[in-house]
């Protein structure tokens, strides 16, 4: 499984990326909402693991936007 994981603290985003590595899947990670963006568009993910509150975009934007496209 193609998975996006998208969280501002980088400590936790390499943990959840190590541990779905680890259980097979295929890892993008990202470090805010609109990064996310970005790396949606570009690595076609079947799901998207998301911190809420992040700066410059918040995981609710980053849903609501990746819900309407």
């Amino acid at each position: 499984m193609r998975i996006l994981a998208i969280d501002d603290t980088k400590t936790l985003l390499s943990l959840l990326s190590l541990t779905l590595r680890n259980a097979g899947h295929e890892v993008a990670e990202a470090e805010n909402g609109e990064e996310g963006l970005v790396k949606f568009d570009q690595f076609k993910p079947d799901l998207v693991i998301t911190d809420l509150n992040m700066p410059l975009m918040d995981g609710y934007a980053l849903v609501s936007y990746l819900k309407q496209t």
